[in-house]
């Protein structure tokens, strides 16, 4: 059974994301987002999910637990809050998703005693990672009427120890920086933009040229996904957040261009492997569970030494920090 967790953040501006038009906070984003989880007016668009489109059954809606809701003075008090940027993150969603759930395990989220249990046990992760210190807890829901049971927490991206709009220096801090070079490989140095010595180079306190550079910033995402699993694991849960073999076989762009079309078409049909697999552990189909397990292991162990040997040859390339 899969535990899957997604965050997603809610700027103030209104913005395109994955070619949809995302409300922001200032044109009444998160009331939409208020509206949509207590199901007083559904609009999918406001769902954290791999797939957005999703069908509600209303007559299970009144089974939802809500711990708490997020309300209008919250969200006033939200905006009122002095901001340097309209694009700023004002808020984020944090999704907890229970997937391949077998009926009788889905069932048991109806009681709400073990709803608590399960609310308490989210909670508790995100305080060990500092989130529930630093950030403002404003909305922690339970949907029941769609297909898997899921926790919608909402937080303010106001960060309590800097007291300022801070996700970003939370989730993505910035670790060092690297040069910006031209499309030949050479370094470009920095120019004065304005006044009299506008387009002249910028100088340090020993006459030396300054380099242009970019900061470099550390995704937390992937190690607070990993920490989850970890928690998951040291707390007995039968509930995992990764995909047994497909979550080792993600790739950045630059890595996944170099493959060759077999390879790729050997991970795709491990991708379609493990679905099949899923699917039997979730009907309880011992034989043909341990079966496919088995047909992906070898599949798996085949690709796994290539994909390897590129992401080092690819890494190698790569622009000294």
């Amino acid at each position: 059974m899969t535990c899957v967790m997604r965050i997603e953040t809610i700027n103030f501006a209104t913005l395109n994301r994955g070619g949809q038009s995302v409300k922001g906070i200032n044109d009444g984003g998160l009331y939409g987002l208020m509206k949509h989880n207590n199901r007083e007016e559904i609009n999918t668009s406001y769902e954290v999910k791999s797939k957005r489109a999703t069908n509600i059954d209303t007559a299970k809606s009144k089974y939802n637990h809500y711990f708490k809701k997020l309300t209008t003075l919250k969200i006033e008090k939200l905006k009122q809050i002095p901001k340097k940027k309209l694009d700023t993150a004002g808020a984020f969603q944090v999704v907890f998703d229970f997937q391949d759930l077998p009926e009788i395990e889905r069932a048991k989220f109806f009681n709400e005693d073990y709803s608590k249990d399960k609310a308490k046990l989210i909670l508790a992760f995100l305080k060990e990672q500092g989130i529930l210190e630093e950030f403002e807890l404003l909305e922690m829901v339970l949907h029941l009427d769609e297909k898997n049971p899921h926790f919608h927490l909402c937080f303010s991206a106001f960060s309590n120890s800097k007291s300022k709009f801070a996700y970003n220096e939370f989730f993505s801090p910035i670790v060092d920086y690297e040069p910006v070079l031209d499309k030949n490989g050479n370094n470009i140095f920095k120019k004065i933009n304005r006044g009299k010595n506008k387009g002249k180079y910028e100088l340090d306190e020993q006459g030396e040229k300054i380099l242009k550079t970019v900061p470099i910033r550390k995704s937390i995402l992937q190690t607070l996904q990993n920490s989850f699993n970890d928690f998951l694991i040291k707390n007995q849960t039968p509930y995992r957040n990764k995909k047994e073999f497909t979550s080792l076989l993600q790739f950045p762009k630059s890595v996944w261009h170099k493959f060759p079309d077999d390879l790729k078409q050997k991970i795709y049909d491990i991708r379609e492997k493990e679905k099949i697999m899923n699917m039997q552990r979730k009907k309880q189909n011992k034989n043909e569970y341990e079966k496919s397990r088995k047909e992906l292991v070898y599949l798996f162990n085949d690709v796994i030494i290539e994909t390897e040997n590129i992401k080092k040859i690819t890494n190698h390339f790569k622009t000294p920090k």
